[in-house]
């Protein structure tokens, strides 16, 4: 029952961390996020290359009458994103300030966890649904208690809409695969292997991934973003965007594309579906550059991201879809760190608006110092985890169709453009704007420090992480 505790004990632990004292509370909930983390580590160095299936499979009756099971098993394009789950919550947990309402919080904070958890491990269509729900419902807790700004409800309503419109556009699609296979099974591994008719097969992609769309987001399925990231504060945005966006983009990976392979007469899904990505890359990269709030910037900057990893997808090929599954990972390790980083500088100065502040490498040395690493990691310089996940999606892209490699790569110019002003409009020049209380605590820097190390070894040795993507259940790669 490995896999099993790895989203049981986050729901356990959240559900007692929301009664303990607030500073009690934040170090219990590391705790058990240490834990999940150090076996979230063991599934991952215990998982065995070149293996085809399944690893660390569980299955138990559920409702066995409408042969739904509980099923449970990781891969080579899992496994990384459940332990980049387990990560990210610990860094999240750790970066959470104590007060009053810090135990509800962080409870919320593990049950989300648990939810991506079940996401990413689940092998039975309406275990996978389930879960998808579940991890809904923490999320939206968190914005509409703890939000930032003056409209957190509206913003937690908002993302609670969009998200359940997709979900209930799941569940038509779960329904519809079960009877037009009439294969009387909800496992992915035996869905995948027999795909239902042509013309099902076009509505059914369809209900799928609007729902994983709107959960990326995928353009112009995103105009839930800007609100939910502008309220949810910056612990929460650690997963929110790091993980929870992930939940999308894996469902087109672990569904959409292998269960549903033939597209019918025009509306054929394997270009429509990259050219929305291209999209999203332009479209996030030119409005983060207009923005002036830090954290509207880098959450745009997101959106951009997001697109090359559903390119890399919908290249169908090995080169892109590894790609896309690295660069998850990649994406969730920089978010995470600039949404820390920006929102150290606005705590620390007052400001959000960058064009509000400069000079900061003369007042915080040692943060500027940071803020560049992750600066260059986000705009994908060679040497650091970034290049190599777009540079997979992109080789992926140009097999595919080169005009989609050479528009994409738009977003390329377009990244160093909004990375370096956010850099150097807060940091270099004549120090201007609030003066800050202080550099950068050596608290703050140990939990960027894991981020900032993971930026180097992925980028300079990528293998582990491609290595394990031989191993794939039967709705595996390039289908």
């Amino acid at each position: 029952m490995t896999l099993t505790t790895l989203w049981l004990l986050p729901l356990i632990g959240g559900a007692l961390v929301a009664f303990l004292p607030p500073r009690l509370a934040k170090w219990f909930g590391v705790l058990v996020a240490l834990i999940v983390l150090a076996i979230a580590v063991f599934v991952a160095t215990n998982f065995a290359a070149g293996f085809k299936g399944f690893q660390f499979t569980e299955k138990l009756a559920w409702i066995p009458q409408l042969s739904i099971f509980y099923r449970l098993g990781v891969d080579g394009i899992s496994i990384w994103l459940v332990v980049l789950n387990a990560f990210l919550t610990l860094i999240a947990i750790l970066a959470t300030p104590v007060t009053k309402r810090t135990g509800g919080f962080v409870g919320l904070m593990l049950a989300m966890a648990g939810g991506l958890a079940g996401v990413f491990m689940a092998t039975d269509l309406v275990l996978f649904y389930v879960f998808w729900e579940a991890m809904l419902i923490p999320a939206y807790f968190l914005l509409w208690l703890y939000g930032e700004g003056t409209r957190p409800g509206w913003a937690a309503l908002k993302f609670v809409l969009y998200t359940l419109a997709g979900s209930l556009l799941m569940l038509v699609g779960v329904i519809g695969e079960y009877v037009a296979t009439g294969k009387q099974t909800f496992d992915l591994a035996e869905l995948a292997k027999a795909p239902p008719s042509a013309a099902w097969q076009f509505g059914l992609f369809s209900v799928f991934a609007l729902a994983f769309a709107i959960k990326t987001p995928l353009f112009p399925f995103h105009s839930w973003l800007p609100d939910a990231y502008n309220a949810a504060p910056v612990p929460m945005l650690i997963t929110f965007a790091g993980v929870m966006g992930k939940a999308g983009a894996y469902g087109f990976l672990r569904i959409a594309v292998p269960l549903f392979p033939e597209p019918v007469g025009w509306w054929d899904w394997r270009w429509v579906i990259p050219v929305l990505a291209v999209a999203a890359i332009i479209w996030g990269a030119l409005m983060a550059i207009v923005q002036s709030d830090m954290k509207m910037l880098v959450a745009y900057s997101s959106v951009s991201h997001m697109g090359f990893i559903v390119l890399g997808i919908f290249s169908f090929n090995v080169q892109g879809q590894q790609g896309a599954v690295v660069q998850m990972v990649n994406h969730g390790i920089i978010i995470a760190a600039l949404f820390l980083i920006v929102g150290w500088i606005s705590d620390t100065t007052g400001v959000r608006d960058r064009a509000a502040l400069a000079g900061l490498a003369l007042r915080m040395p040692i943060l500027t110092g940071v803020f560049a690493v992750v600066t260059f990691a986000g705009l994908g310089l060679p040497g650091l985890n970034s290049f190599v996940g777009e540079f997979m999606t992109l080789l992926g892209a140009w097999q595919r169709a080169p005009a989609l490699a050479v528009f994409a790569a738009v977003g390329l110019i377009l990244a160093p453009v909004y990375m370096l002003r956010l850099f150097q409009g807060v940091t270099q020049g004549a120090p201007a704007g609030p003066v800050p209380k202080a550099d950068i605590r050596a608290g703050q820097l140990s939990v960027l420090a894991p981020l900032v190390v993971l930026m180097f070894v992925i980028g300079l040795y990528p293998a582990p992480l491609t290595d394990l993507m031989t191993s794939l259940g039967q709705t595996g790669l390039a289908r």
